[in-house]
């Protein structure tokens, strides 16, 4: 018979959810930083990629 282990946390859904957030987060403060024209924006890595940074 084929066992199957699943790991406890959160379901696609959830992490789905979380990435959407994080997106959403960083094109606010890239906007933002835009139309203040602070060149700053192009030296935070939160919201250059803001998926392969910062918590997981």
């Amino acid at each position: 018979m084929i066992g199957v282990r699943t790991r406890p946390g959160p379901g696609l859904a959830d992490r789905l959810e979380a990435k959407a957030a994080r997106l959403a987060a960083a094109h606010a403060e890239a906007m933002l930083r835009t139309r203040r024209a602070d060149p700053g924006r192009w030296r935070k890595a939160r919201l250059l990629w803001p998926l392969s940074t910062g918590d997981r």
